[in-house]
């Protein structure tokens, strides 16, 4: 009796360390750099300019329904970053717990590859519009910004007016409805969609992601560089091709859902 009450013992003892070795059922933290990815679950939104006053190129509003995806749960650090690769390339190199800004998708391409590398079966890229909107959303909420609203909730201009015109630390301001920080303001995000105004014509109801011919891809989110009505969810910001470097400009990746 005795030998079995110490058996039952350990394997309580080890259940705990079992389960940590996997993601838990909402939150998972990548080895190498450390990096917090949040569990989005599947579901069906409104995809677009859902409050009105918005611009052309975010209508029309159209069903969309996406499986769960992983997403991180900051902007990419500036310590994850160096985790990975032997340069700091951002613009405000102020501290480890600041955004990566000033990087391009061929450097987002290189980031991504070590990632899979340390982590074989698993898949790292930048999110489709379709996956940021929705987590934007807090899961595809009807709501117009990410936590609470800019100026007082968000690294917009507004702030940046007072407080000094750079990105701010991750995890500064209030998160949105999922735990996801800095989804409105800090910095823009890449997406991996290519630009076009009338992209929203195109999708598909299930997991859209926009691939025609055209020298932009799409940038999300607002910044310390905009006004707050660009923070909005539904914003689409263009014109970005995609080896330009921007001190505005940031990321934040999916891992696809095993």
């Amino acid at each position: 009796m005795r030998r079995l009450i110490a058996l039952l013992s350990l394997f309580a003892f080890l259940q705990p360390l079992r389960a940590a070795d996997g993601p838990s059922p909402d939150r998972w933290r990548e080895p190498l750099t450390g990096m917090q990815f949040v569990r989005v679950p599947a579901g069906c939104y409104p995809m677009g300019d859902t409050f009105g006053g918005g611009e052309t190129n975010e209508l029309p509003v159209h069903e969309v329904c996406l499986e769960s995806f992983w997403i991180g749960q900051y902007e990419v650090t500036q310590a994850e970053w160096l985790k990975a690769m032997p340069v700091n390339l951002s613009v405000f190199d102020k501290g480890g717990n600041y955004p990566m800004d000033s990087v391009n998708q061929t450097d987002i391409a290189t980031f991504v590859g070590k990632l899979g590398a340390a982590n074989p079966g698993r898949r790292f890229r930048l999110p489709t519009e379709a996956e940021w909107e929705y987590a934007c959303r807090g899961g595809g909420r009807q709501e117009r910004f990410a936590g609470e609203p800019p100026p007082a909730g968000a690294n917009t201009a507004e702030h940046a007016a007072v407080h000094g015109e750079t990105s701010q630390p991750v995890g500064s301001f209030p998160p949105n409805a999922l735990g996801l920080y800095d989804m409105s303001g800090n910095l823009w995000e890449w997406v991996a969609d290519v630009y076009a105004s009338d992209a929203y014509l195109h999708h598909d109801r299930q997991a859209p992601r926009y691939t025609g011919s055209g020298p932009s891809r799409l940038l999300r989110g607002g910044a310390w560089s905009h006004d707050a009505a660009f923070a909005r969810c539904s914003k689409r910001h263009m014109h970005c091709r995609p080896s330009a470097r921007f001190d505005f400009v940031g990321f934040r990746l999916v891992l696809e859902a095993e």
